[in-house]
């Protein structure tokens, strides 16, 4: 049978079940934000790391023109 007791003590266990998911919530929320940063660090570096590798190329492809392009020694 329920009772005015039994109601009480079934909303106090719901009342900690809220806190607790809500503490949880929060908690993942806190680790989303820190890994979406995370994420962010992790995709410039990647662009930076494409950045140079182009600027190696180009520097490269100079060398090597100016390799083709220099005079004759004979």
């Amino acid at each position: 049978m329920i009772t005015k007791d039994s109601l009480k003590k079934r909303k106090e266990v719901l009342l900690k079940d809220i806190n607790d998911v809500k503490l949880r919530a929060a908690e993942y929320e806190k680790k989303r934000i820190e890994d979406v940063a995370l994420l962010n660090g992790l995709s410039g570096a990647f662009q930076q790391c494409e950045i140079f590798l182009k600027e190696l190329d180009n520097d490269e492809s100079e060398m090597a023109n100016d390799v083709e392009n220099s005079p004759e020694k004979d």
